[in-house]
């Protein structure tokens, strides 16, 4: 899944690029928006975060257009990883990758819980 970043003035640091903090929020967006978008879930969701890693590649620079791809990787008993790419749409190349990994959590029992069968299908379908 594929879809346009925007950044914004606040997004780059004093010399001219996207500071390095704003890579976890880019992949936050794209997060939401697999979870409400393609998955059709509710805003809530029923997972936390349990770890993210960011590589980064090249330094994104005022006035490029950028686009994040996301992509489910594995899918464990009670946890499953989301893997992400940020490019620049203009020339394509990699600007920053990582990965996330979210955890299927019973907030009631304050614990992890074994991710439901309805969604395994879902999940795998992110690409």
């Amino acid at each position: 899944m594929h879809l346009p970043l925007h950044t914004r003035y606040t997004d780059y640091d004093t010399k001219g690029h996207v500071n390095n903090a704003l890579y976890l929020t880019y992949f936050e967006i794209a997060r939401a928006h697999a979870w409400r978008e393609s998955l059709g879930m509710p805003d809530e969701p029923t997972f936390i975060l349990a770890e993210a890693a960011v590589r980064y590649r090249s330094p994104a620079m005022v006035g490029e257009t950028l686009e994040i791809e996301i992509r489910t990787g594995e899918i464990r008993t009670k946890a499953w990883v989301w893997e992400y790419v940020v490019r620049c749409a203009d020339d394509g190349r990699t600007i920053a990758d990582g990965m996330t990994v979210q955890v299927w959590f019973d907030y009631e029992a304050r614990k992890p819980v074994p991710i439901p069968e309805a969604l395994r299908g879902p999940l795998a379908s992110i690409r």
